[in-house]
C-alpha cells in the first residue's frame, strides 16, 4: 500500500511539473504538445533570422540596403561652417575625390608611370571563431586539472597553448591574395608592407611590393626572407619568392579607390628589384583581370531597388 501510495505521489509531482514549466514558459504551449513541437516566440521575424542564420528575403534586403549605405556615406566629409539660432552647427557635406593622397605617396625615380592604387598589406586579425577551430591547435590540447586540498577535483582546463605554439599552428591572412604553380620558399605576401599599382596603359600596370631591408625582430624568418631578396637581386630566374602567376585583392582603405572593389591581374613578367627608402622594391609587369568590380552586386535585390526608385513606403 505504502509503495502503491509512493507510486501515485511521484506521478502526481510530475504532472505538476509539466503544467509548472508549461505555465511559466513564454512559448505558450498547450500540454499535450510535444517537446520537439515548441514554437519560438519571435520564430519568423528578421532578429529571430539574424540570430538564427536564416537567409531570407528579409535578411537579404537588409543586407543591399546597408551595402547601399555604406556605398552612399563613403568617401564624404562634413564641417562647421556656422550655427544657427538656437546654437545648433550647421554642417556642409561633400564627397572626397577617391585620388586625393596620391600625389603625396613618395615612389622612386626609376619608373615614369603615374601611380593608381596604394594597398595597404597589414595582417588581418583572425576571429575568434577561426582560432577556436583551428585543426592543429588540438595536438596541444591537454587537459589540466585543479585540486584542493583533500585532493578532490576544483576545475579542469583544456585548450591551454603556449604563444610558440599557436603561432606556429595559425597562418596569418593578408589583404594581398597570390596564386602560385609551385610551392615558394618565402610568400612575398606575408613580408609586403603595401603595394602600389603604376599604370603603364589601360590594361598593363606595373605592380611594386614594398618590403623592409631590415629585419623583423617578431617575425624570426624575416633574416631569411631578406638574405633570398639579396641573392634574388644578382640571379632573379632562380629565385621561387618571384614565381607566381596572379595578385588579388578587395580594396579596404585602399588609396585611388573605394571599399569592396576586387582587382586581379596576372603576371606578366618579372621586371626588376630596386633599393629605395628602407625598403626593397620588387616590380612585376602584370595585365589586368579585374579592375575595379564592385563585389557587392552580387547582393543586388531587385524587388527593393524598385521601390527605392518608385519611393514605395515601407511597411
Amino acid at each position: 500500500m505504502i509503495r502503491w501510495l509512493k507510486n501515485k505521489i511521484a506521478m502526481l509531482s510530475f504532472a505538476f511539473g509539466s503544467v509548472e514549466k508549461n505555465a511559466l514558459n513564454q512559448n505558450g504551449g498547450v500540454l499535450t504538445e510535444k517537446a520537439g513541437e515548441e514554437r519560438r516566440v519571435n520564430q519568423g521575424t528578421l532578429a529571430d533570422d539574424l540570430k538564427q542564420g536564416i537567409i531570407s528575403q528579409e535578411v537579404k534586403d537588409l543586407r543591399w540596403r546597408t551595402y547601399k549605405v555604406m556605398k552612399a556615406a563613403e568617401g564624404f566629409s562634413s564641417s562647421i561652417i556656422g550655427y544657427d539660432k538656437d546654437g545648433f552647427p550647421i554642417t556642409n557635406s561633400k564627397k572626397k575625390n577617391k585620388n586625393i593622397g596620391l600625389n603625396k605617396i613618395k615612389i622612386d625615380g626609376f619608373d615614369t608611370y603615374s601611380v593608381q592604387l596604394v594597398v595597404d598589406n597589414s595582417e588581418i586579425t583572425a576571429d575568434s571563431k577561426t582560432v577556436i577551430n583551428n585543426d592543429m591547435i588540438d595536438m596541444f590540447d591537454q587537459c589540466v586539472i585543479n585540486y584542493d586540498n583533500n585532493g578532490e577535483v576544483l576545475s579542469a582546463t583544456h585548450g591551454e597553448i603556449t604563444g610558440e605554439e599557436y603561432f606556429a599552428t595559425t597562418k596569418p591572412t593578408f589583404p594581398i591574395i597570390i596564386t602560385r604553380d609551385s610551392i615558394s620558399k618565402f610568400d612575398i605576401e606575408q613580408y609586403t608592407k603595401k603595394m602600389v599599382v603604376r599604370s603603364v596603359s589601360d590594361t598593363i600596370k606595373l605592380l611594386e611590393f614594398y618590403v623592409s631591408k631590415y629585419p623583423d625582430e617578431y617575425n624570426r624568418t624575416s633574416r631569411l626572407f631578406i638574405s633570398d631578396i639579396k641573392k634574388a637581386i644578382i640571379e632573379p630566374s632562380k629565385s621561387t619568392i618571384l614565381q607566381f602567376n596572379e595578385v588579388n585583392f578587395i580594396s579596404n582603405k585602399t588609396l585611388g579607390t573605394y571599399d569592396l572593389m576586387e582587382y586581379k591581374y596576372k603576371i606578366l613578367s618579372f621586371d626588376k628589384i630596386i633599393d629605395f627608402n628602407g625598403h626593397y622594391v620588387i616590380k612585376f609587369l602584370s595585365e589586368v583581370i579585374i579592375d575595379g568590380g564592385d563585389i557587392v552586386n552580387q547582393y543586388r535585390e531587385e524587388m527593393l531597388e524598385e521601390r527605392y526608385k518608385n519611393k514605395t513606403e515601407k511597411k
